[in-house]
């Protein structure tokens, strides 16, 4: 099940909520009650085989995504 990111149009409140696509048009704001939301863009995260998840670097580097010194994908 995906993460979708949403913004209540009444009262601008952010959240997420872990809900199967099915669901998704049935959520309701934590805040206020109510359903009239916005979904907002999210980012995700893949996995490919071999266990690796996350942003692939440039073969040769492996990326951190803490420091570009060390991976020339960043």
């Amino acid at each position: 099940m995906p993460t979708y990111d949403f913004c209540c149009s009444d009262c601008e409140h952010r959240f997420s909520r872990f809900v199967s696509l099915s669901e998704k048009d049935k959520v309701k704001c934590p805040r206020c009650g109510k359903g009239n939301l916005k979904q907002l863009f999210t980012a995700f995260n893949y996995k490919v085989s071999g266990g690796r998840s996350g942003v692939s670097a440039p073969s040769g580097g492996s990326c951190s995504r803490l420091s570009c010194s060390t991976c020339a994908g960043c």
